[in-house]
């Protein structure tokens, strides 16, 4: 009976494993992550399980990807994933130091930057995200992650909700398409009732 309860523990930790490797490929893949994320709800010990191997598998992440760096220090693309690990982890200081790598070798890619300006936000440095995003802006007008998240920058940092609104309308005007579209209606409207 004990053998059998092992067993499956270790069945449902493996589990839990690749599934938190295909959520990490999945954010490592999304490109330009929103400032607000939504999180699913699970229970104490299942939560616990999967941060416990989510840990494992960020530091090995980790790791590999530092090995990968040594091996090929002009790869921007190992140093944005790494900046992603870090950003993931909440280690916003390291992510922005791998951002800044990777974009002194591959200037201007709007993903690098617009994440590197949420590390900022996060840190409580909204000039400096606004900078970024506005420089993104410059370079690549209507860029639907950096309007999301310069909409966030400028609500949350306390500038404008009113302008935040604003460049939300251009977003949905400019890019009708966006995956996020109905929640982001959502957002304005509560905003604007907030506003009244």
């Amino acid at each position: 009976m004990a053998l059998a309860k092992k067993s499956l523990n270790y069945l449902l930790a493996g589990m839990v494993v690749c599934l938190a490797a295909a959520a990490a490929f999945s954010i490592h893949s999304n490109s330009g992550r929103p400032l607000v994320r939504d999180t699913a709800r699970q229970s104490d010990s299942a939560s616990k399980l999967a941060k416990n191997a989510t840990n494992e598998a960020s530091t090995d992440n980790l790791a590999a990807l530092e090995e990968m760096i040594s091996k090929d220090p002009r790869n921007a693309q190992i140093r944005t994933r790494l900046g992603n690990l870090y950003y993931d982890l909440g280690d916003y200081q390291k992510a922005i130091d791998s951002y800044k790598e990777s974009l002194k070798l591959q200037p201007n890619d709007p993903n690098v930057e617009t994440d590197e300006a949420t590390c900022y936000h996060y840190l409580g440095l909204d000039d400096k995200a606004m900078e970024i995003l506005d420089n993104v802006l410059t370079y690549q007008p209507n860029f639907p992650q950096a309007m999301y998240n310069k909409g966030i920058v400028l609500i949350e940092g306390g500038k404008s909700i009113q302008a935040g609104i604003s460049l939300w309308e251009d977003l949905l005007r400019t890019n009708p398409d966006f995956a996020k579209r109905a929640d982001l209606e959502s957002k304005i409207s509560q905003f604007r009732q907030s506003t009244k």
